[in-house]
């Protein structure tokens, strides 16, 4: 068992505490991980700039650590800020909506995309994916940063829409491991039209039936 869980503090707990963004500016790929390196002495506590110092300041409290100021090298602590894509220009090519951790995206291959503004959490990871540039982020939250921005009812939500789209992604992967090859696929449709075409054949043959 490790230390922390010793002295009670869990993965969940320190889970909790952060803001379930998905961001990965903390240099892990989702919060949980970075939570499971906290948790197993892999990483400090100062990483998190969506939380902020007021983010910190709870981990602190819970590890029953020191706080430590704001890791420049992950980000600066900014206002909440969603992603607004510019329609006229977007081409649909669908790699922001394929990046979106919290499917706050919607849209269609080469149609125009669009932002579900309730659900974006402001990760960015968006910017980095379109190649039009045709995203921006509009903060929303005024002067207020960190914590201060963003909810636990809306880090709790955003953890909900995450864990439901891992899901989803995680089943569209096992029915692909197991569904025909595209190889197999155009065997059975030749075989299905040689079939109908044998039976067109013959009933072209049958005295009394029209061709």
């Amino acid at each position: 068992m490790d230390i922390l869980e010793k002295k009670g503090v869990t993965v969940e707990k320190i889970l909790r505490l952060l803001p379930q963004t998905q961001c990965g500016h903390c240099g892990f790929d989702n919060c949980r991980m970075y939570a499971e390196a906290i948790a197993t002495a892999n990483a400090d506590i100062n990483r998190c700039a969506t939380g902020g110092q007021t983010g910190i300041h709870m981990l602190a409290e819970l590890l029953n650590v020191c706080e430590p100021v704001l890791d420049a090298s992950c980000g600066v602590e900014k206002p909440y800020a969603i992603a607004e894509i510019d329609e006229s220009r977007c081409t649909g090519c669908t790699l922001c909506l394929q990046t979106c951790p919290v499917d706050a995206i919607v849209g269609t291959g080469k149609m125009m995309h669009t932002v579900i503004s309730s659900c974006c959490t402001g990760c960015e990871r968006c910017l980095e994916r379109c190649p039009m540039n045709c995203i921006e982020m509009k903060p929303v939250s005024g002067e207020k940063t960190g914590w201060d921005a963003w909810s636990f009812r809306q880090a709790q939500q955003a953890r909900e829409r995450y864990e439901r789209r891992s899901f989803r992604l995680q089943q569209e992967k096992e029915n692909e491991s197991v569904r025909p090859s595209a190889l197999t696929d155009k065997s059975r449709k030749s075989d299905t039209l040689r079939k109908i075409m044998e039976r067109a054949k013959a009933r072209s043959k049958t005295p009394g039936t029209m061709a």
